[in-house]
């Protein structure tokens, strides 16, 4: 049985050109959802081996999710692919239930990301999630989710791989 990845991100045309990706690196079985809530219900019906959150989503933010599954899930591994990586959003991410994040911009490594997580079973993966350091942010210094930022062309190098027939990015208003 092929691995399971579960890709939940509000951009279609990044989990379009995610899909080809995964799928051409290895046989890998591909769902997808657009929003957190979706996520965690697609994740607690189909228990993938392996999701993929964006930070930013409509109706539950990917941190919001990650904190559900990890609790519904905790033996599932969870990779953070978002465009707001920064150090503070990765010590969000950690203390969420996120095992690994991964910039948008440096897409090219998610092949080796899932790689390696779905390679670890639970009991091989004791150092999967680190201890976090004690670093705690003020509630003035929360993370903000907004909406995905555009890259300096106005889309993610991942974006712009579109499927043969697709119109190409959709514009944002």
């Amino acid at each position: 049985m092929p691995t399971r990845i579960l890709i939940a991100d509000d951009n279609p045309l990044f989990r379009t050109a995610l899909r080809h990706v995964l799928e051409a690196a290895d046989p890998w079985e591909i769902i997808e959802t657009r929003d957190g809530q979706e996520a965690v219900t697609t994740a607690v019906e189909t228990r993938p081996d392996l999701i993929i959150l964006d930070l930013a989503m409509p109706v539950k933010d990917g941190l919001a999710a990650a904190r559900e599954i990890s609790k519904l899930l905790p033996e599932t591994p969870l990779l953070m692919c978002t465009l707001h990586a920064s150090p503070p959003v990765e010590l969000e991410a950690r203390k969420s239930g996120i095992r690994q994040l991964v910039s948008k911009s440096q897409s090219i490594e998610i092949v080796a990301a899932i790689r390696q997580l779905v390679a670890k079973t639970p009991a091989q993966d004791s150092s999967a999630v680190p201890a976090l350091p004690n670093i705690a942010l003020p509630a003035s210094e929360t993370i903000p989710v907004h909406p995905p930022i555009q890259a300096m062309d106005g889309i993610s190098p991942i974006e712009s791989a579109t499927a043969p027939g697709d119109p190409g990015p959709e514009k944002v208003a």
